[in-house]
């Protein structure tokens, strides 16, 4: 696009927002609002794990406890199991409980940012593109960031290498080099523990998959060495699993793989409010800021574990060196 033309589309945008009529200013709204809620889905990683759900005010659950949004879910129930018994012995009862557990909701806002309104019409590139790495980026920020942390939480509950007792296998190892038998071990932490999930999805920093890219063709088998130095690592089924890369390395340190089961072992991402836009008009100053009211669990502690690929190699079962 041209500069001229990039400015006429500023130009209306600007007016647009700080139109009296509230109809036109809603409609810029909802544009801008649009464009932030269809790139959050593909950008933010912590989505990426879930099956993300929109849910309505009619979908909460009230509580005695708390006047905030929750939604009460219910837990797969454990299995008794069944026994040998000789003929004509009755079964013995076995209560069935379902343990159940809550999605909290909460906000997720940006900072409000403020510009004179004849200095956004100065800009050649578009506007809504400065909306998208302000404030999206932002919120986007938070989401990965609350989750990771809850994730460090769950799988760096004992030290690296050590049994975690719940699960009765580590969560959290040292790999060893990054190569294909080290990778093919690190596979096999979700199936250790005692739920033998299979992982569905790995994640891992920018600068971690250069180690992969790095394979040769004897390591890595047939074409795909040809075409991981030709085009790089994009997002892809590697083992059998997706690969989701990140450029957040304050978040996921280098030589860090996080496994990760399905959805439907993990947990729930719902969003209530999806991405909204408020924009204010006084005199000659706009300003304006997103919001988001979304709820996030990791229900299942199983589902998680990480590799750390350094050092030696440690068995998920015993944390011993291999």
């Amino acid at each position: 696009m041209l500069a001229s033309e990039t400015r006429v589309l500023n130009q209306n945008v600007v007016r647009d927002l700080t139109s009296n009529n509230d109809g036109i200013r809603k409609e810029a709204e909802d544009k801008v609002s649009q464009y932030l809620r269809l790139q959050v889905r593909e950008e933010g990683f912590a989505r990426k794990f879930y099956d993300v759900v929109e849910v309505t005010p009619a979908d909460l659950d009230k509580q005695v406890d708390t006047p905030l949004p929750v939604i009460v879910k219910d837990k797969e129930p454990n299995s008794s199991g069944a026994y040998t018994v000789p003929f004509g012995t009755a079964p013995m009862d076995s209560n069935i409980t379902a343990p159940r557990y809550r999605v909290m909701f909460d906000r997720v806002m940006s900072r409000r940012y403020v510009a004179d309104v004849n200095t956004l019409l100065t800009y050649d590139m578009d506007i809504r593109q400065i909306f998208n790495d302000f404030i999206l980026t932002d919120i986007m920020m938070e989401e990965d960031s609350k989750w990771i942390t809850l994730v460090n939480r769950i799988v760096k509950r004992v030290a690296v290498n050590t049994v975690q007792p719940s699960l009765r296998s580590c969560q959290w190892i040292q790999a060893g080099v990054m190569d294909r038998p080290n990778m093919a071990n690190a596979m096999r932490g979700l199936p250790s523990t005692r739920r033998r999930l299979n992982p569905a999805v790995a994640l891992t920093n920018n600068l971690t998959v250069w180690d992969v890219v790095g394979f040769d063709r004897n390591t890595i088998g047939g074409d795909l060495a040809e075409d991981l130095f030709v085009n790089g690592f994009t997002e892809r089924n590697l083992m059998g699993i997706k690969w989701i890369l990140t450029i957040k390395q304050d978040l996921v340190p280098d030589n860090y793989v996080y496994y990760v089961a399905s959805p439907k072992y993990l947990g729930d991402f719902m969003v209530l409010d999806n991405i909204t836009m408020s924009t204010k008009h006084e005199d000659f100053i706009l300003s304006f800021y997103a919001y988001e009211c979304v709820g996030s669990t990791i229900g299942n502690d199983a589902a998680l574990v990480l590799a750390e690929f350094t050092g030696s190699a440690h068995n998920w079962k015993t944390g011993a060196l291999l």
